[in-house]
Order: structure tokens, then sequence, then C-alpha cells
């Protein structure tokens, strides 16, 4: 048998970590680190070694399938071939659109698609054709309000500065858990040895979050325990001292910024005084913050889910954006810096018309990025005036990853066609009319696109296939430019196929002076780019039409007055109100890894709501015990585990569960979990209406014992 090795690079998150396949007569036998890869350097965790099992799976969609049952009843599924499964689903599509107009075809795009350089492009041309104008993305649940806070600040939803964690003597890190996500927004293959060499020459590194989070180390930084949702205030509060003990820099200000008395206006009532109850921080150790932020010689700051997914995670992000900015070290070595890449996508995301805001029946709606409130989606099926008809998921499961399952089954039971275009037949595929499967990232050729703009160091990195498709999967581009072709539209199909497939990725490139044969043919086939520079951020890349940094855009007047409502609404809560935040770990990571058995080894194989000793205590709850779980919009009945990493009021609950009807996933099935997302608001008001982001974190509840008899049977 003949063995080598293929260098190929991880899909999984933001770092692309450089990988080696070990391939065996056309099989993958395992994935290892590559060591002798120019910037990651031999790291690679444990999502990326383990995707080899994915690669394995045996609930792999392999061939075209057609329902043959009823949409409520349990899926029974048909072969197709692709000849047959392409022109069914172009010719329910064509008549649906006869029949109810565009508005009745809608999409739903899944993280995956970020990390797949030529699927993405393919499904934004696919549905471009169609006219189809009701997207939705996973980005609502994680990550919109970014792309809204950027546009707002900087002009553009593509410009992220990262932090400067090799130079940076001062670090604040808000809402994330990098030992376990390896961070968002940011790619840095191995994060936790940057904080550790920065603290070992002395930075003060503080992660902000409502647990002590596995990142937290005497090695890597230290705990600032908040409580859930209300790190706003906490950013003002910085902002303000930063301010008293006059520490911004006004001549920066004066040169790149606007509007700087809006933000001051804003800031005014959230002193550390003031703000110290609400947070749970005290008023001396806020002031403390701020004065050595501000005195620090360069300071950076980040966040994350933790943040974003609360009730203001933009205006959250902007306050991010300003903590850098007035205090002069956006742009500055140690602070935060853009990083260009190979593309300058700043501009790319250039926002194109002020008036973002349209009327529908549900209130005034944007897009962003293409995409409408995910919490919407049911709402935008059952409604009588110009319902969705079609869905047409791509690697996504918004059944278990949307608020309101229960809401969105009855919902999609209104659906006369749903597509589903993936690797498994997840939750949302057992409802689904068509399962086309597709290839996963080691048997397409892909570019790191995901990473750009984010890169602590820049690179370009290509893979060719490591081994060809199995049985009959077939890549995204190719499935929907099959479609568009069966459709009567314009398709790659019609231009001579796979010749003009790279031309986008190729003219991407020329702005490095590279093209893709350079990268395919470099060692790894990797290209090492430039540092990032400084000096250029406000000439090059600010993209507000004014060339300055906006301080306290006009677009946020409503927010901002909403936001003192809410501090108001938080002085005077009861100070025993529980509130639950979403618990990342190594064992869960989004629906392809629910099937993992390796990652269902003893104490993983269920979710179960984390309680803090004090918690504990009050409620007279036991370690283990059956309970029932009350939001204002859902109930859940979960097990006890009595946890002290949490800060008291803080409970925790992982997502991704809940696969008591996905019989697709064999493993997932066996061991379901709970849903949590039932706790989870949804439809009109469920959502931050600047940004479409989900309300998803902090959300108020009560937990109660069940009755011996319950508990028994749970």
């Amino acid at each position: 048998m003949a063995t080598s090795l293929h260098t190929t690079f991880c899909r999984v998150c933001e770092p692309s970590c450089g990988l080696l396949a070990e391939v065996t007569d056309q099989r993958v036998t395992r994935l290892l680190p590559d060591k002798e890869h120019p910037v990651t350097r031999g790291f690679a965790c444990h999502k990326g070694l383990n995707f080899v099992d994915i690669h394995h799976d045996p609930d792999r969609l392999n061939q075209p399938l057609k329902r043959v049952s009823g949409r409520q009843e349990p899926g029974r599924f048909e072969t197709l071939s692709w000849d047959s499964a392409v022109g069914e689903v172009a010719e329910r599509i064509r008549a649906l659109q006869q029949q109810y107009g565009p508005g009745a075809i809608a999409g739903y795009i899944g993280n995956p698609t970020a990390f797949n350089a030529l699927g993405s492009q393919a499904l934004e041309n696919f549905f471009m054709s169609l006219g189809c104008f009701r997207m939705f993305t996973s980005g609502t649940q994680d990550c919109s309000n970014k792309f809204a806070g950027s546009e707002a600040v900087f002009g553009t939803s593509t410009l992220h500065p990262v932090p400067d964690l090799e130079h940076t003597h001062y670090a604040l890190i808000f809402g994330e858990n990098p030992k376990v996500s390896h961070m968002s927004f940011v790619s840095i293959a191995n994060p936790m040895e940057k904080f550790r060499a920065a603290r070992k020459r002395g930075a003060v590194i503080k992660f902000i979050n409502p647990r002590r989070i596995e990142s937290v180390t005497p090695a890597t930084g230290d705990l600032v325990a908040i409580k859930p949702d209300t790190d706003l205030y906490l950013l003002a509060a910085l902002l303000y001292e930063l301010d008293a003990a006059k520490l911004f820099d006004e001549n920066i200000i004066a040169q790149h910024g606007e509007h700087i008395d809006g933000l001051r206006a804003f800031i005014k009532p959230y002193s550390a005084e003031a703000v110290a109850e609400v947070t749970g921080i005290a008023a001396a150790d806020i002031k403390q913050m701020a004065l050595d932020f501000g005195r620090a010689p360069a300071a950076c700051a980040h966040m994350s889910t933790g943040v974003n997914m609360g009730r203001q995670g933009t205006l959250c992000y902007w306050l991010l954006h300003m903590l850098s900015f007035v205090t002069g070290n956006l742009d500055r070595p140690g602070g935060n810096l853009y990083s260009l890449g190979f593309y300058p996508a700043a501009k790319a995301g250039r926002l194109k018309t002020p008036n973002i805001f349209f009327n529908s029946e549900f209130g005034e709606l944007r897009l962003i990025r293409g995409a409408l409130p995910g919490n919407l989606l049911p709402d935008l099926i059952t409604t009588p005036t110009n319902p969705v008809k079609a869905l047409i998921v791509l690697a996504g499961n918004p059944l278990l990853s949307v608020g309101g399952e229960s809401r969105l089954r009855e919902a999609f039971g209104h659906l006369e066609l749903i597509v589903v275009l993936d690797l498994f037949r997840n939750a949302t595929g057992e409802m689904a009319d068509y399962l086309l499967p597709c290839t996963d990232m080691l048997e397409r050729s892909d570019l790191n696109i995901c990473g750009l703009g984010m890169q602590q160091q820049p690179f370009v990195q290509f893979t060719d296939a490591v081994v060809p498709a199995q049985h009959e999967r077939k890549e995204e581009w190719w499935i929907l430019n099959r479609l568009q072709q069966a459709l009567g539209l314009p398709s790659l199909f019609d231009q001579g196929g796979e010749g003009s497939l790279y031309d986008r990725l190729n003219r991407m490139l020329r702005y490095a002076e590279l093209s893709l044969d350079d990268v395919r043919n470099a060692p790894h086939q990797t290209v090492v780019l430039p540092p990032i520079p400084t000096g250029r951020f406000y000439a090059d890349w600010l993209q507000t039409e004014s060339k300055k940094v906006d301080c306290c855009p006009p677009l946020f007047d409503e927010a901002l007055q909403r936001a003192h409502i809410i501090f108001a609404e938080l002085q005077r809560e009861d100070s025993q109100q529980l509130k639950l935040i979403n618990l990342r770990t190594n064992y869960m990571h989004n629906s392809w890894y629910q099937n993992m058995t390796a990652l269902k080894r003893p104490g993983q194989q269920f979710n179960p709501l984390h309680v803090s000793p004090q918690d504990a205590q009050r409620l007279q709850l036991q370690d283990e015990q059956a309970v029932t779980v009350r939001s204002p919009w859902g109930e859940i009945r979960a097990q006890v585990r009595i946890d002290d990493s949490l800060r008291q009021g803080t409970v925790a609950m992982s997502h991704g569960w809940g696969n008591q009807r996905t019989p697709g996933l064999s493993v997932a099935h066996q061991y379901p979990g709970t849903n949590v997302n039932e706790l989870l608001p949804t439809g009109p008001g469920s959502y931050e209406k600047l940004s479409n982001q989900a309300f998803m974190t902090g959300i108020p509840l009560t937990i109660s014992g069940l009755p011996p008899q319950a508990q028994t049977a749970s």
C-alpha cells in the first residue's frame, strides 16, 4: 500500500492551521499538524485533527435523496441520480416562482460556507440569479453586530482591527474563551501561546467574562467577573474614566475623528460608581482598568460571541472601537491593527447607501451583508402577505441554531419545498424534500479566504483536494451551477465549466501581485505576506465619506436611548435574577461535530445546566438533579451540574444539542441532549435592530426542581 503526505489546511475556524493529510491508497488515514508550515508552525487543535472522523463518518450523505414521506412524519427517503435531483428541484423552484413570485424562495447559509472559497462565491451568484432577496445566515446568530458596528464607525463592514498581542502591554478580552474557540474575527494560530508570551514579558491581560473560563490561568491572564449582558456599561465606564483622567488623545481625535461630543454625551451617566452594581464589578477596579489601559505604552481590546449575542452587541463593538481610537491605540504597534492580507477587504465592504432601513410588516428592517434577521424566518414563512414557500439551506442547521425550535418546526410545515446541501442529514435535513450530498474540506480545492483582514501574520494558502470525492458527493459550486443551468439561468457550465472557476480568486490575488499558480507552486502551497503595516489605516482603509472615524454615528440615536432604558431596568432588576449564557466546550462545535463518537466521552454525552454553588444552595438544587428551566419564551428540562467557575446569578448551557428527532445522525441521536435555544426569544423584537443580531445570552430564567416521578422518568 502506497502512503503519502499532502499539505492542506483546516477550514473549521479562522486561523486556517496548516495540516498534513496522510493518505493510503486514496484514503485519508489521519491528519497531522504541519510542523514546517511557515505561519502556523505545527499548531492545530482537536477540531481540525479530528476532521478525519467526519470525513469517514458512515452517516455522511453519499447520494441525492428525495423525501417520500410526509413532512411531519419520520423522514423516509429514496435515492436519485444527480440529473433527476437537479431537474426536479429546478422544476419545483420554477413553479413556485411562477405561482408566488421571487419572494417565495429564501436561503439559509451556515457558517462553513465562509470557509469555502468557491462555494461562497457560487451561492452569491446563485441567489442573485434567482432574484432571491430573502436571505438568512448564521451570522445573525453570532456576529452580525460586528458587521454593523464597523460599517457605522469605519464606513465598511469588513474593517475589524485585530489585537496586536505580540507587542501589547495591556489587553482587554471581552466575552471570549480563546483556549476553546481559538478566537473569532482574528486569525492567530495558537492564541494561548501569544497570551503566555505577552504575560511572560510583563503584559497585563484581563478576560472579562461571567465565568472563570479555561483561558484564565496565572500564565495567561486574570478574570474580571462581569454580570451577563452588561458589557456595554463597563465599556462606557472605562471611557468615562479615561476621559475624566484626561487620557483621551485629543490630537488623534481632532485629526481623525468626528462626533466626539456625541460619544461624551452617551458615556456621561456611566461613571465607575454608576455602573458598579449593574456590572457586578467594583468601581475601584473599573477605574484602575481604565487608568492602566490609558497609561500603557500600547493597549489593545477584542470581543467575541459572549458579547456579540447580547441585546446591544453593535453598541458594544462601537465602544470597543472607541476604546482603541480615543486612546491612540488604533493603528499603533501593540494596539489594534488592520491586517490587509492579500486583498483590500475594507474597500470591498464599503457602505453603498446611507438609507439602510426599509419598511415591512414587522417594522423597519435592514440587511446585514445581504441577510435578514434569522429570528424572523418563521414569521416570514407564516405571514399571510407574500410568504416564503421554499427554503434552500447550505451547510446550516437553523432548527437547532436559531432560537425557538418549536416555532421553526411549525413554520417549516408550511413550506412547499426544503432543499438541503450538506454533509449530513441533520435536524433540518430530516424535514427536507431533497438532500444534496456535498464534499468536505478534504475533497475539494480551496483558498484560505476567510481570514482576510483578520490575520495577525498575513498569508495566503491554497490546497488541492487531498482525495477524490467519495461516492456521488459534489462541491457546492457544482451543485448550484447545475441548478442554474437547469433553471435556464447563466451558469459556469455554459461558459466552459471549470475554466473560469478561479477567475475571481485570481483577480483578488493580483492585489498582492500573485496568481493562484504562484501560491499553488510555493512551499506548503503558502505565501507569507508582509507584516501588518501601521500608518495606513486612516488614509487607506477607513471608508467613511468624511474619511473620519465616526465616534457617535447618528444611526445609533434610537439604540442609545434604548441603552439608557435598559440600564434603568437593570438597576431595578431583582438581585437574585438568574441569567443564561452560552457555554463553549471542546466537545461541541457545530452540527457536523454533534455526530463524532470521540467527543461523546463519559461526562460529555449530554449538555447539563451549569449552576453556581451559591445559586444551587439558595434554590436547594443538587448535582445531577433534574429540573425545569423556564424563560419568558420557552421551557426545557435539564440536569444540574454545580459549577464553581460561574459567578453567582449566572447559569450556562451548551448549544448544538437536541437531536431527539435526528436519526440521520446516529451518534447524536443516541446522545441527543437538550436544545437550549428553546429558551430564546424569536420573532419581532427578539433581535438588535441595528444589526439583526439575535438575543442569545443574558436570558432571564427560573429553575424549579421536578417532582420525584418526573425525575425518575428523565
